[in-house]
């Protein structure tokens, strides 16, 4: 299955040392949907999506390549199979090895996002674990 419903307390994507945490405190029900290899088997596409009954983040985890994950993120949310699943409000994370602090292609991403999406577009490096209205 592309997607699950889930209602842990933390809510996990991961894979190659890199996560993502979504506290949920209150149980909610989740979806945690795999578009990598799942809901888009070809072309440009992020890893995953996580959404609640109001927002939804699309996810990227990366070696050091910042700028393929930002094409990546934003082909994703334009795709059909993706499309059907976004909530109206959204932001993007790219969780990376590393990247340059004062990056312009970050920088171009973050303000994509918000003009485009209304969004937030954040970078971490290694893991992170945060709510997912903080997106």
């Amino acid at each position: 299955m592309c997607i699950d419903v889930v209602s842990h307390s933390k809510i996990k994507v991961e894979e190659n040392r890199k996560k993502v945490v979504f506290l949920n405190k209150e149980r909610e029900s989740y979806e945690v949907g795999r578009i990598d290899g799942c809901l888009v088997s070809e072309g440009v596409r992020a890893d995953y999506f996580v959404s609640n009954k109001e927002k939804t983040v699309l996810i990227e985890l990366k070696g050091i390549n910042i700028s393929h994950a930002c094409e990546q993120l934003f082909a994703a949310i334009e795709h059909n199979n993706v499309k059907k699943n976004i909530k109206e409000n959204v932001g993007f994370i790219v969780v990376c090895s590393r990247f340059p602090k004062a990056s312009t292609t970050v920088q171009r991403a973050k303000t994509k996002a918000m003009n485009k999406y209304r969004a937030k577009f954040s970078v971490f490096c290694t893991r992170v674990e945060l709510n997912i209205s903080d997106c």
